[in-house]
């Protein structure tokens, strides 16, 4: 599924965008969200903000976090292998010895991975931080139909930003199409 982004300079805009999203494609909140500073008029507006998943790199950092673990894991279970036959304990403990070395490693490295996404902003957003710090909004819209959803948008004071993935992957850059930035050809 692919994603479009948009950048609004007022909420109306925003609002307008999504009314028509609704109206004349009839996609529904689940696929349109609203990254905005202004959480007091989304909600006057009955924008649907995005959630976490969208504004941070928490899933990202976990999947980071899984492959450092995974590492590591490989790396305790060969040491406990090659170690266990030299081991003078009941089998019980050593099975539990083997499964930790497998298992905490891997809880570990998603738990400091997901804590280290939350503290940092979606990649994929990220272009648009200062955007979204001098008061724009962004709009993200989920669906396969990108066409003609531009197509719709047209008319709407809305800037078309681009088109990613809403898949998260590891190691990926950032992978948007860019378009002219309007707001500094504008200033």
């Amino acid at each position: 599924m692919g994603r479009e982004y948009f950048l609004a300079e007022t909420l109306a805009a925003a609002d307008e965008a999504v009314v028509a999203l609704h109206q004349q494609l009839h996609l529904s909140d689940k696929y349109i969200h609203v990254i905005s500073n202004d959480s007091d008029g989304l909600e006057q507006h009955h924008l649907h903000s995005a959630n976490l998943i969208h504004k941070s790199d928490l899933v990202r950092g976990i999947e980071l976090g899984l492959l450092v673990g995974l590492v590591v894991s490989l790396f305790c279970f060969c040491i406990v292998t090659f170690g266990a036959p030299f081991w003078v304990m009941s089998d019980s403990l050593k099975g539990f010895v083997f499964l930790t070395a497998i298992l905490g490693p891997l809880f570990v490295g998603g738990s400091v991975g997901a804590f280290i996404g939350l503290h940092h902003e979606n990649y994929k957003i990220n272009r648009f931080h200062l955007d979204l710090q001098l008061g724009h909004h962004l709009i993200l819209v989920d669906s396969d139909q990108l066409e003609p959803i531009k197509q719709v948008l047209a008319s709407i004071p809305v800037i078309d930003e681009g088109v990613g993935s809403t898949l998260i992957l590891p190691f990926d850059e950032q992978t948007i199409i860019y378009k002219a930035d309007y707001f500094q050809a504008a200033a």
